[in-house]
């Protein structure tokens, strides 16, 4: 697609300018990874990190997380449980309007969510928040969630990144433009989009909080690679780039120069067994590939040491013991004897891998490790296209994936292992386990679910549908004249509040 111009946010900027806050634009260059599918939600299905960078800039929440981490107002200026936990009633921002001028108000809230919630829309993420049955709008500034039963992720789920949390205009969505031409109540209005390029967004002047913004445009540049993002830092054609690769970050230190931004989140890196065919329909094999696997050779060749091992996908702050079976090459002997002696052959499977040198880092790892133990994998390469594409018709025996990075790891855990969920892209079915999803599910209060949820993962641990590649540590460096960015909640870089020097 070529180039969309915005007129609106490029007469804003000029405005601006003219006003005379300063002589010069304050532009801010960011180096993404790649281009963005499109800002609305059913089409665009999932928000990455580069896209999530752009959507944050464009579109507001009705929570969202401040500088210490703490939940704070956005769109929402106050709200409350009901006393059985199953309705939240936020009370909304009065005087807010979308790029195009209409008016945000409790509708846009409620038409966002109902047609993410309801079912004929097929929204890829419509289970991760389904205890939600309906959003009512009561008047224009208040707007109630009304819940099947009480769901702990609630209080924090409005400040979380992905497309739920960002209120789109009602009317850019009926008219179909949401995709390519985003209108949100952002503090930037998108102005520009050269696909495999670049965007540009232009300084809101009507913005509710215009004071805390400095900048005056951001340009998002479309850099693929990591070692030309990082050039591009260095020579001062960018400001800002996002990276997961271990040299360039220690470089980065090593020298000084810029500014490295980090923070350990919650979920894990991962591999996917399908348990629904052999080898992987045999808790033994399972077993003994995850003894095979080692942690720690895997990151510190791949990611340098810059990624933490996990033993779960529960964060730092979680003190579960997660009952974790760690690299031990006895032991998956052991597994792998078993399973042969069952299945009358010794365990061999495809791993799926992307062609990039991360995933043949991952797969080479994977098979020199597994050798060691006398099991047989042959590595397949593919496009990540195909390789969701095989995932999602359950045409794998294993392939790497993730657990996001999430205000709330609980909903996607349900969604990966539950038996009738279809994210259960393992096929992992244990009735076991369904139990123990409801209970975290509906668990009224925060210890309840805190135990529930260690109570999953020590059986998914035991049974070994999910292998863990390493945690989430998310990185970004920054010249030495930037200042104001907030900790990379979910890894997205907030370029909102930024000041450059």
């Amino acid at each position: 697609m070529g180039t969309i111009k915005h007129g609106l946010a490029a007469v804003a900027l000029a405005a601006s300018i003219a006003a005379g806050a300063a002589a010069q634009a304050k532009e801010l260059v960011v180096a993404i990874e790649t281009d963005i599918r499109g800002f609305e939600a059913i089409q665009g299905r999932v928000l990455g990190i580069a896209a999530s960078t752009v959507m944050n800039a464009v579109a507001d929440r009705l929570i969202q997380r401040d500088a210490n981490g703490d939940i704070e107002p956005q769109l929402a200026t106050a709200w409350e449980a009901s006393a059985d936990g199953k309705t939240y009633t936020y009370t909304l921002r009065k005087g807010v309007k979308f790029h195009n001028g209409d008016d945000f108000t409790a509708r846009d809230v409620a038409e966002h969510w109902n047609r993410l919630l309801d079912p004929a829309n097929k929204y890829f993420g419509r289970l991760f928040f389904s205890p939600i049955q309906k959003v009512v709008a009561d008047g224009d500034h208040t707007v109630t969630f009304q819940l099947a039963h009480p769901w702990i992720p609630m209080e924090r789920l409005h400040a979380g990144v992905n497309f739920g949390t960002y209120v789109p205009s009602s009317r850019a969505v009926a008219e179909e433009t949401m995709m390519r031409e985003p209108v949100g109540t952002g503090a930037f209005m998108l102005s520009e989009w050269r696909s495999g390029d670049r965007l540009i967004v232009d300084r809101n002047p009507n913005y509710w909080d215009k004071d805390k913004i400095s900048l005056d445009r951001v340009v998002f540049r479309i850099i693929p690679d990591q070692a030309t993002r990082y050039a591009a830092l260095q020579a001062g054609e960018v400001d800002m780039i996002w990276t997961d690769r271990g040299d360039t970050i220690l470089k980065a230190k090593e020298e000084g120069e810029t500014i490295v931004h980090e923070r350990v989140g919650q979920g894990a890196i991962i591999n996917f067994m399908n348990t629904a065919r052999p080898p992987f329909d045999n808790v033994d094999a399972r077993r003994a590939v995850q003894h095979a696997w080692d942690q720690g050779v895997y990151l510190k060749v791949s990611f340098k040491d810059t990624v933490p091992a996990v033993e779960h996908p529960l964060g730092a702050s979680s003190t579960c013991d997660a009952g974790y079976r760690g690299p031990d090459r006895d032991k998956a002997k052991a597994f792998a004897a078993k399973y042969e002696a069952a299945a009358g052959k010794p365990i061999a499977f495809e791993m799926i891998h992307t062609s990039t040198q991360r995933g043949r880092e991952s797969g080479e790892i994977m098979q020199q490790l597994n050798k060691r133990a006398g099991i047989t994998v042959n590595l397949q390469p593919v496009d990540q296209l195909q390789l969701r594409q095989k995932v999602f018709t359950n045409n794998y025996d294993m392939s790497g994936w993730r657990i996001a990075d999430a205000q709330d790891v609980g909903p996607q855990l349900f969604a990966l292992l539950h038996s009738k969920s279809p994210y259960n892209l393992t096929k992992y079915n244990n009735p076991a386990m369904d139990d123990l999803l409801v209970k975290m599910r509906t668990a009224a209060t925060g210890e309840a679910r805190a135990e529930a949820m260690c109570n999953v993962v020590r059986l998914m641990n035991d049974e070994v549908p999910i292998q863990y590649r390493g945690g989430r540590k998310h990185y970004t460096i920054v010249g030495a004249d930037i200042d104001g960015l907030r900790p990379l909640y979910q890894g997205v870089p907030d370029v909102r509040y930024i000041t450059k020097n």
